[in-house]
């Protein structure tokens, strides 16, 4: 016979899966009721990537992208991995990538309705699950084919499993500490700071003794290794340098190439020595600003060999390691710029602010933190501020540096919003006014408060640049590029300044160099190059819109087709012949128009 402590385990364990169920139903029901009434349209440039990428591990083609030459090493593998074994269902990379993206963003709201029920309570973690579920950015990254979204679900997954080994230490739930950050780390290497702060808790936030807490400690580092070990591995055999990631090492050398063309222009506006063969990079090529970027990124030499760091194998940019002293220069520079960027994202539209912004502030700061929370209050803090330091050493913030910090800010805005209810309450209460019911409104404010949450950034969220390329009226670019993959039986190149279509094509991804006009059409030969993409109303170098306005001087260069729309812009396709190709004239072009 059941004891009644037994019978009432039993009960709080049922109603706790029916709650949580509950939560999981609604998290899908919305995702889904969003995606069909916002719609999707070409995947995203890094989705591109990442669906590439899965597609030649499934094919045994091995971890190679679309992107770059070579194994690629700037993308980690769990989330390739994932879309790879999810096409097994949908029978579409693309829509395995949205597969995954949105069962892994579903799941966010459990481990935000952990970490708020650990820290404020089961009532606070109700509300920050709802407003998980309902926020925007988090429903547009949930069938977006970015990183982003499943890394987060990781994320505050493994913070989750943090507080609870906080709150009962032991070997195991430590072991699980160092699975669930590598997990995340196999997402987006930058879970390494989340881990180092977890050790760093594990020996001196908890009440064991020493040699206890050491073991734990060993115990979360070497299954994090274990899990990482062939992505180092990887590395290692691929460049000869042991690193935790390849992505770090592209940025800074990046940096390290936009810092030398500023230094080279301030000065006497010419190039070392050692790259008199680059092109020069002075703003006399173009009229518009960033050049040093795109000379960074995408230049080539007169010897039409790529300098630029995505015109070369990654391997061989992460072989050149960049020096100490560069190293600094763009620490110091970076610094300057980020602290303006980041002040600007917090208050943007697409963040909720001013709303989530004070709300989170309220929730985190309205009472003292006291033992035997504080630890965990502090380490919840500490994670999400690992993402913004990190923005302090790279040279260009987008506003998706800082998507993690969403559903820690709804967590602390949840129990903002529980405190405002509280407030509420007390507040008719002391005034004596028994025409209302304190009850009543201390549930209607801070719900209509928690709409204006959720509701609010919805237009700014749809205007980020990061959800507006896999709008609906980007569909012409994956129309375009399944025209020009049903016009041969082989894989071509395509040059073009985003890797969508070169995708849709099934084709080999060339970017545009940055150089004179002179040497980028021998370029075109040197990289055999079958189709040149131009987008009407994008700017690049001065030659780019010369060809847009005048066609690509060359009788080579055949106008096969041309798409308009009002939203998408114009599309127009060349078909760049060989040498000793028959081909039409170019001035009868065998164009086909779709509007």
């Amino acid at each position: 016979m059941k004891s009644p402590e037994s019978g009432k385990t039993s009960q709080s364990w049922r109603h706790r899966f029916l709650v949580l169920g509950l939560i999981l139903t609604a998290s899908f029901a919305v995702r889904l009721a969003a995606l069909k009434v916002w719609g999707t349209g070409s995947i995203e440039s890094d989705g591109a990537e990442y669906a590439r990428i899965a597609e030649n591990l499934r094919k045994g083609v091995g971890y190679v992208g679309i992107t770059t030459p070579g194994r690629e090493l700037n993308y980690s593998p769990l989330f390739p991995l994932l879309i790879s074994a999810a096409s097994f269902v949908t029978g579409d990379f693309v829509w395995a990538g949205r597969l995954v993206s949105l069962v892994l963003g579903a799941l966010l709201p459990l481990p935000v309705f952990g970490i708020a029920s650990q820290l404020f309570g089961r009532r606070t973690g109700f509300v920050a699950a709802l407003l998980t579920v309902l926020h925007p950015l988090l429903i547009n990254l949930s069938f977006a084919v970015l990183s982003e979204g499943p890394y987060a679900t990781l994320l505050l997954s493994g913070v989750y499993v943090v507080l609870r080994a906080l709150n009962r230490s032991s070997t195991r739930m430590w072991s699980l500490v160092g699975g669930t950050f590598g997990l995340a780390y196999l997402v987006r290497p930058e879970a390494v700071a989340a881990l180092l702060i977890s050790v760093l808790f594990a020996l001196t936030a908890t009440q064991e003794k020493l040699a206890i807490r050491c073991k734990h400690a060993v115990a979360a580092i070497a299954l994090f290794l274990a899990l990482a070990l062939p992505q180092i591995t990887f590395i290692y055999k691929s460049t000869g340098k042991v690193r935790l990631d390849g992505k770090s090492a592209i940025v800074f050398a990046i940096g390290a190439r936009i810092l030398s063309a500023q230094a080279h222009l301030e000065t006497d506006h010419g190039l070392t020595d050692a790259k008199r063969d680059e092109p020069s990079p002075l703003p006399n090529m173009e009229s518009w600003q960033p050049w040093q970027d795109k000379w960074a990124t995408n230049a080539i030499n007169s010897d039409l060999e790529g300098t630029g760091i995505w015109m070369r194998p990654n391997a061989d940019v992460i072989r050149e390691s960049i020096s100490l002293a560069e190293f600094a220069r763009i620490l110091e520079r970076a610094t300057g710029q980020s602290a303006p960027e980041l002040l600007a994202q917090l208050s943007s539209k697409w963040l909720g602010a001013p709303f989530l912004p004070a709300l989170a502030m309220l929730g985190a700061l309205r009472r003292p933190w006291r033992r035997p929370l504080a630890s965990s209050q502090l380490f919840v803090m500490l994670v999400p501020t690992t993402a913004v330091v990190a923005t302090f050493a790279a040279l260009w913030i987008y506003p998706r540096f800082y998507f993690v910090l969403v559903p820690f800010f709804l967590i602390w805005a949840a129990n903002g919003l529980v405190e405002v209810g509280r407030w509420t309450k007390s507040s008719i209460a002391v005034a004596g006014w028994r025409w209302l019911s304190p009850g009543v409104l201390a549930c209607i404010i801070p719900t209509l408060i928690g709409l204006g949450v959720v509701l609010y950034p919805i237009n700014g969220v749809r205007d980020l640049y990061e959800f507006k390329q896999s709008s609906p009226s980007t569909r012409i670019v994956e129309q375009v590029g399944l025209w020009i993959g049903q016009q041969q039986n082989r894989q071509v190149k395509i040059m073009d300044l985003t890797v969508p279509l070169a995708f849709y094509a099934n084709a080999q991804f060339v970017p545009f160099p940055y150089c004179s006009a002179g040497l980028a059409l021998h370029f075109l030969d040197t990289a055999q190059v079958d189709y040149v993409i131009l987008h009407r109303g994008e700017r690049f170098t001065q030659y780019y819109e010369e060809w847009l306005t005048k066609g690509i001087p060359d009788p080579r260069a055949q106008l096969v087709y041309v798409s308009s729309g009002v939203k998408a812009g114009e599309i127009l396709v060349f078909r760049w012949h060989k040498a000793n190709d028959h081909f039409p004239e170019v001035n009868k072009p065998n164009s086909t128009r779709i509007d």
